[in-house]
């Protein structure tokens, strides 16, 4: 189901949210906010969890010097997505894999985004498209 922040009208406390399948099937769709350093475990333990459910995971942070680009370490508005089981950022296509979203300053870095996926071993895939 699509999120849609104008009907986000309720906040929970994680240890006030109920225990059992069915109630939290309730309160679906969710949108869970929580700062965890990365390496922590719990991206594998999200995954198990959501299944082939859609979902995602936005870390954001500093990125890294580009001395090759002449690139200083930049964090405003720059981040990393994962869309799990979903070919796009709002999970709505459904999928049998999982989209990586790099997200840009808001004058769009195209070689930052080129860089960084070298440094992982993978390239940019598609068009950059403007944010929201």
């Amino acid at each position: 189901m699509p999120f849609d922040s104008r009907q986000w009208t309720h906040e929970y406390r994680a240890d006030m949210l109920p225990r059992g399948s069915r109630e939290l099937l309730a309160l679906l769709p969710l949108r869970v906010d929580e700062e965890v350093a990365v390496g922590e475990g719990l991206e594998d333990l999200f995954v198990h969890a959501l299944g082939r459910g859609p979902a995602s995971i936005y870390w954001d942070g500093n990125w890294p010097d580009g001395p090759e680009l002449g690139l200083e370490a930049y964090a405003t508005y720059e981040a990393l997505e994962v869309a799990f089981n979903s070919l796009d950022i709002d999970r709505e296509i459904p999928a049998d894999e999982h989209t990586v979203f790099v997200h840009l300053s808001k004058l769009g870095n195209i070689p930052r985004a080129e860089w960084l996926a070298r440094q992982a071993g993978v390239e940019v895939l598609g068009e950059s498209v403007p944010g929201r």
